[in-house]
C-alpha cells in the first residue's frame, strides 16, 4: 500500500520474470507509467527477457512500443490478423490505409488515378498497381512534406505553429484541401510565422496510395 503505482507495477513485472519463465503474456504492462519511467523499465524488461531467451508476447495499442519492442509485430482489426512482419515492413509496406495510420499521421487525399498517377491537392504521385479511372486515397506523412522555394511546389498559408523540441508542427492551408496539411519539420530556415506563405512539396518516399475504401 505504500508503493505508488508505477512501483507496483515493476514488483508485478519482476515476480513475473523472476521465475524464468519460457514464455510470458504481457497485456500493456507499461502503460501504468510516467512516460520516462516507462522508457526504462521497458529497456531492463526487454534486456531480461533477451537474457533468459523467454518467448514474449507483448498486447500493445502503442505503435512506437510495438515497433521499439517487437521483433516480429503482429496488427490486428476486428479480432482477424491484418499484417504481420517487422517493424520496418509493417511501416514502410503497410497493406492498407488503416495499417499506415496505426504507424504514422497522415495527410489524407482523395484522387482518381490518371495514367498511372494519382493527382493531389499537394502533388501528382505515381499510383503503380492501380488501374486507371480507380478511386484511391492517397496518404502523405507529415515528415515527408517539406519547403520549397517561392514559386516551386504549392503554395499554402501556415494557419497554426507548435514547437515540439525535436521539431516543429505546422499546420497549413493549401488550395484543394479541406483540412490543413500538417508538417514535420527541423527546418529553421523558413520563418514560421502564422499567416505567412509557404511553398510545400512531398517526399515520395512518404506517399503512400491504397485502393479507397467505403467507410
Amino acid at each position: 500500500h505504500a508503493l505508488s503505482g508505477g512501483e507496483q507495477q515493476r514488483v508485478a513485472l519482476a515476480r513475473a520474470i523472476a521465475p524464468r519463465p519460457s514464455m510470458l503474456l504481457m497485456d500493456e504492462p507499461f502503460s501504468g507509467l510516467d512516460k520516462r519511467l516507462r522508457d526504462h523499465v521497458r529497456e531492463e524488461t526487454m534486456a531480461i527477457i533477451r537474457e533468459t531467451r523467454a518467448t514474449c508476447i507483448i498486447v500493445t495499442h502503442d505503435p512506437e512500443e510495438a515497433m521499439r519492442m517487437g521483433d516480429r509485430i503482429a496488427l490486428m482489426r476486428h479480432g482477424r490478423l491484418l499484417q504481420v512482419g517487422t517493424a520496418r515492413q509493417l511501416y514502410e509496406k503497410p497493406v492498407d490505409l488503416y495499417a499506415a495510420r496505426f504507424f504514422s499521421e497522415l495527410n489524407e487525399f482523395e484522387a482518381t488515378v490518371k495514367n498511372g498517377r494519382a493527382e493531389t491537392a499537394i502533388g501528382t504521385f505515381s499510383a503503380h498497381g492501380h488501374a486507371d479511372g480507380a478511386q484511391v486515397a492517397v496518404g502523405v506523412r507529415p515528415q515527408g512534406v517539406g519547403f520549397a522555394i517561392a514559386g516551386d511546389g504549392v503554395p499554402g498559408r501556415i494557419v497554426g505553429h507548435q514547437f515540439l523540441g525535436e521539431v516543429d508542427l505546422l499546420s497549413v492551408a493549401i488550395d484543394g484541401s479541406d483540412r490543413p496539411v500538417r508538417v514535420r519539420t527541423r527546418d529553421n530556415v523558413v520563418p514560421f510565422t502564422v499567416g505567412s506563405t509557404v511553398w510545400l512539396t512531398a517526399d515520395p518516399r512518404d506517399v503512400l496510395v491504397f485502393a479507397k475504401e467505403s467507410e
